[in-house]
C-alpha cells in the first residue's frame, strides 16, 4: 500500500488511511516476538595415546517444542566420531626416507549426524487473532497461520570427511587437503496439500540432498633473508551438489529468475532459461513451449513441463572459490594483496528490455544495436522498442520482453578474479616514536575492491559479485583507507 515500485520501492502512506486505522484501534506497525522451549544434552570425550592417535567422539540429544507433542519427531539423538594420526610421530617417521622430507604428516576423518531446526518451521496449529478493517465497524476473527504436521521432523546431515596436514621441511611448505560427503535429508521447505484445512501450502519435510567437495590450503615461505621475506597462502575449494529429493517442484517462474530453484536432479539453485528462438520479422522476441511451438509467452505458473519448457543453464552459486594472498616484508616496511576468484556458476543480467521505457528507466546501452527495419533479426537479438500499432495486436507481445529478459541469451558466467585488497604499512622505528613521547606508530594505506581483474565480456559492466539483491542497495564501493596508529 503506498510503494511505488518503479522508483526504487519509496513508500508514499495516505495519512487519511493512518487515520482511520488510529480511530479503529488497528495497528498500522506491529513487532512482534517469538518463543520456544528447547532442551540440549551431551557428552564428549577424547583419548590420546603418545600422541599419535587421537580419538574424539560426541553425543547430543536435542528436544524441540516447535514440533509438537510427539516424541517420535520432537527429539533427535546426534552423534560425532572423529580420530587422527600422527604420523611424524611414530618412531619410524624419520629412518624413512620419504616420511623423513616432511617437518608435519598428520591423517585425520570425522564421520557423523548432526541436526537443524529453522526458527519458521512448527508442527503446532498456529491461529493468531486479528481484526477486520471495515469503515463502520470491527469484528475480531482468527486466521490460520500455520496447519498441524504431526510428520515434520528435523533437517538432518551425515557427513564424512577425510583430510592430510602436512608441512615440507626444505621447501617451508604447509598444507591441507580435504575432501567431504555430506547427505542432507528430510530438509524442511513449502509442501502442498490437498487443500482441507483452508490452506494448500504448508511446512514440511520435502527434499533430500547429496554434496561432495573438496578444499585446498597450502602456505608458502618463498624468501627469508635479513630484514626481507615473502610469504604466499593460497586455498581453493570446489563443492557439488545435487538434490535427490523433491515432493514439491518450483513453478517456471521461480527457475527462471537470477535467484535460480531447487529442481530434481539438479543443484540446490540452478538457474534455467526460457527457449529464445530469435526475433521475428517485426523485431519482437519469440520463443519455443514444451510442445516446440513459437510463441510470445508463456503460462509461468504452471510446475510441470520444466525440462521441456526451459533450458538448464548451470548452478547458480559458485561450485568453486578461493583466494592467494601475498605478503612482503623489507625492514620496517611491510606490503600484502589479496586475490580472490570464484568459478563454475551461471549469473542472470539485470532485466534492461521493456515494451515500454519512462523517465524513470535507464535505457540500455544494447538498444542502439537493436531491430530497426524488416531483415535485422537476421543481424541482431536485441529486440524493437514496440510502437502502438504492434503493441495493440495483442497482450502476448508485452509478455515476450519478460520473457526476453529471462532467456538463454541474458545469462553469462560468474566466473572472475578480483583484486580485493591491497595494504602498505610502515612500522615507525622505536627511537624515532620515542622521541614525540609515543611507545610505537605505524602509517598504513589499504585499499579494498580494487579491480575486477577478469570477468565475462557479456556482463557488459555489471558486477558478478553483486546479483539479485533487489531493492535500491548499490554494490560494494572501492575504498581507500589511511590510518595512523599509535601506542602511548
Amino acid at each position: 500500500m503506498g510503494v511505488i515500485y518503479e522508483s526504487g520501492g519509496i513508500v508514499i502512506t495516505d495519512p487519511k488511511i493512518i487515520e482511520f486505522f488510529n480511530l479503529q484501534n488497528i495497528d498500522y506497525y506491529s513487532r512482534s516476538e517469538e518463543r520456544d522451549r528447547f532442551v540440549g544434552l551431551f557428552f564428549n570425550g577424547g583419548y590420546s595415546y603418545k600422541s599419535r592417535y587421537v580419538a574424539n567422539f560426541t553425543a547430543r540429544y536435542d528436544g524441540s517444542n516447535q514440533l509438537g507433542e510427539s516424541n517420535a519427531v520432537r527429539y533427535l539423538p546426534t552423534w560425532n566420531v572423529s580420530g587422527a594420526w600422527n604420523i611424524d610421530n611414530e618412531s619410524f617417521f624419520e629412518n624413512t626416507p620419504v616420511l623423513s622430507a616432511f617437518s608435519l604428516l598428520k591423517l585425520r576423518g570425522t564421520y557423523g549426524i548432526s541436526g537443524n531446526l529453522p526458527p519458521n518451521a512448527s508442527a503446532l496449529l498456529n491461529l493468531r487473532a486479528d481484526a477486520t478493517i471495515r469503515p463502520t465497524d470491527v469484528e475480531p476473527f482468527l486466521g490460520i497461520v500455520d496447519l498441524t504436521n504431526t510428520e515434520l521432523t528435523w533437517e538432518k546431515l551425515k557427513e564424512f570427511n577425510v583430510g592430510l596436514d602436512f608441512g615440507l621441511k626444505k621447501l617451508n611448505i604447509n598444507g591441507s587437503l580435504n575432501y567431504y560427503l555430506r547427505n542432507a535429508y528430510d530438509l524442511i521447505g513449502i509442501v502442498q496439500t490437498s487443500g482441507i484445512g483452508g490452506q494448500s501450502l504448508k511446512t514440511g519435510n520435502f527434499a533430500d540432498m547429496e554434496a561432495s567437495g573438496f578444499e585446498v590450503s597450502i602456505s608458502t615461505i618463498n624468501l627469508k633473508r635479513p630484514g626481507f621475506s615473502w610469504k604466499t597462502d593460497f586455498n581453493f575449494g570446489y563443492t557439488k551438489d545435487k538434490i535427490t529429493r523433491l515432493d514439491f517442484g518450483p513453478r517456471l517462474v521461480d527457475a527462471i529468475g537470477q535467484n535460480g530453484a531447487a529442481v530434481l536432479g539438479g543443484p540446490r539453485r540452478g538457474l534455467y532459461s526460457t527457449k529464445f528462438l530469435g526475433l521475428n520479422d517485426k523485431g519482437v522476441p519469440t520463443f519455443e513451449n514444451g510442445e516446440g511451438e513459437t510463441v510470445f509467452e508463456l503460462d509461468l505458473q504452471e510446475r510441470s513441463g520444466l525440462a521441456t519448457t526451459l533450458i538448464y543453464e548451470g548452478p547458480n552459486e559458485p561450485r568453486g572459490a578461493g583466494g592467494l594472498t601475498n605478503t612482503l616484508n623489507y625492514k620496517n616496511f611491510s606490503f600484502s594483496f589479496l586475490l580472490s576468484f570464484k568459478y563454475d556458476y551461471k549469473i542472470r543480467l539485470n532485466d534492461s528490455f521493456f515494451s515500454y521505457y519512462s523517465d524513470f528507466d535507464a535505457l540500455p546501452g544494447d538498444l542502439k544495436n537493436r531491430w530497426a527495419v524488416p531483415g535485422d533479426e537476421n543481424l541482431t537479438n536485441i529486440p524493437v522498442i514496440l510502437d502502438q500499432g504492434i503493441a495493440q495486436t495483442g497482450s502476448a507481445i508485452e509478455n515476450a520482453y519478460d520473457l526476453y529478459n529471462k532467456s538463454s541469451v541474458r545469462v553469462a558466467n560468474g566466473d572472475y578474479i578480483r583484486l580485493k585488497t591491497a595494504r602498505l604499512s610502515y612500522q615507525l622505528p622505536a627511537t624515532w616514536a620515542s622521541r614525540v613521547g609515543f611507545s610505537n606508530a605505524n602509517i598504513s594505506l589499504e585499499g579494498q575492491n580494487i579491480a575486477l581483474l577478469y570477468a565475462d565480456k557479456a556482463l557488459n559492466g555489471q558486477d558478478p559479485e553483486f546479483f539479485s539483491s533487489g531493492g535500491v542497495a548499490l554494490p560494494q564501493p572501492r575504498i581507500v583507507t589511511f590510518s595512523l596508529n599509535i601506542g602511548l
